[in-house]
């Protein structure tokens, strides 16, 4: 099941990317979002082409009932992406650490200029696909729910972060 999501971001393309591979600022946002999760850069490299690599253990403290526990685990992936810098596109795609073959997400982030230059749209598209028989349905349009509203409240909070370097 795919779907994409867009959000009016307050500062141009250049930094909205310079954001994005900013640490300081994901630690910062999983603070404020107060969802426990963590995270931990395993591999960033660059390649031949000038691809930008990069794998992230993603650890999540989501609570969930016992018999998602047991097909999801404790909902912890592995994040293998690459940012294209002449597309300026970064696509990735999660390994659950349980369920990996029958679990399947990917994204691709993308950002366009828009009015005179100072701010930007990020596009973010989605496919996921979960294989359970009887469940995997549903369970997508609930990772899409969630998926969903922390898309939105990144972007709020990645405004909120350039608002406040602003003043600063």
């Amino acid at each position: 099941m795919g779907y994409s999501v867009s959000h009016v971001i307050d500062t141009d393309v250049d930094e909205l990317w310079r954001l994005f591979f900013d640490v300081e600022l994901a630690r910062a946002m999983l603070r404020e979002l107060g969802n426990h999760a963590s995270f931990e850069i395993i591999e960033e490299r660059v390649d031949e082409t000038g691809l930008q690599h990069r794998r992230i253990e993603c650890r999540s403290h989501v609570e969930l009932p016992d018999f998602l526990k047991k097909l999801v685990g404790d909902g912890s992936y592995t994040e293998v992406g690459c940012f294209d810098t002449v597309q300026r596109k970064y696509s990735a795609y999660c390994v659950p650490k349980v369920g990996a073959e029958k679990f399947k997400s990917s994204f691709e982030i993308t950002a366009r200029p828009i009015e005179d230059g100072k701010r930007c749209e990020r596009l973010i598209v989605v496919e996921n696909s979960i294989k359970l028989f009887g469940l995997g349905a549903m369970l997508e349009r609930m990772l899409e729910q969630t998926q969903r509203e922390g898309h939105e409240q990144s972007a709020k909070f990645i405004n909120k972060w350039i608002q406040a370097q602003r003043a600063s």
